[in-house]
């Protein structure tokens, strides 16, 4: 009877274990890559998510940021609004009224506290142009508060005397600005033209 060595190898079997193992290896590379992708998919899910947190988040401090700036808005032209209502600031305007100045020379003929009250008028528009260029406050909000049309009308006069004289500079050209913006809308008290017509049922030219 032959025994058989150790060294003698089973070629069958061992051909049939390395193709089970090279099943296995397949089936729990598979196992692996499903895994992998689930993981993945949850990282993009937690990754979305997050985007979408980040993305309100976003939202709410933009919307939050748009209030603050509203906000700082309307406390900058009530404090305007305060200045411009003050008595001084009411005296000045209601000087500049009365004055009715049609030239340079006009102007240049009245005592100094009225060419103060011309200055401050102006002063105070060219300012509140200045504030509508920049982006700071809506040329709305000044239409509704303001009598811009009035102010310039009255101080046209003076302004335009002043550019001649003194060619190099360009006086009040925010408040020049702020008026030919507003003659542009229409609503305000820059429109009164428009609004009368408008109740009429006859619309000024340009206008339908």
């Amino acid at each position: 009877m032959m025994l058989l060595s150790p060294l003698q190898v089973d070629v069958g079997a061992i051909a049939t274990d390395t193709s089970i193992l090279s099943s296995v290896a397949i089936i729990m590379g598979a196992i692996f890559v499903v895994y992998q992708i689930r993981q993945d998919d949850k990282m993009l899910q937690a990754q979305v998510r997050a985007a979408d947190a980040n993305a309100e988040q976003a939202r709410l401090t933009m919307k939050q940021f748009i209030q603050n700036s509203d906000l700082a808005t309307m406390d900058l032209v009530m404090r305007i609004y305060e200045f411009a209502d003050s008595m001084e600031v009411q005296k000045s305007y209601f000087t500049v009224l009365q004055a009715g100045i049609a030239s340079l020379e006009e102007y240049e003929s009245l005592p100094d506290e009225k060419k103060l009250a011309f200055l401050q008028v102006a002063s105070l528009f060219e300012s509140l142009g200045f504030l509508v260029e920049k982006g700071f406050v809506k040329a709305e909000i000044v239409d509704d508060m303001f009598a811009t049309k009035t102010a310039w009308e009255m101080t046209r006069p003076f302004i335009l005397g002043m550019r001649q004289k003194f060619a190099a500079e360009d006086y009040y050209y925010f408040f020049e600005r702020l008026y030919y913006k507003l003659s542009k809308n229409d609503t305000g008290s820059i429109t009164g033209d428009y609004l009368a017509g408008k109740a009429d049922g006859k619309l000024p030219a340009g206008n339908g």
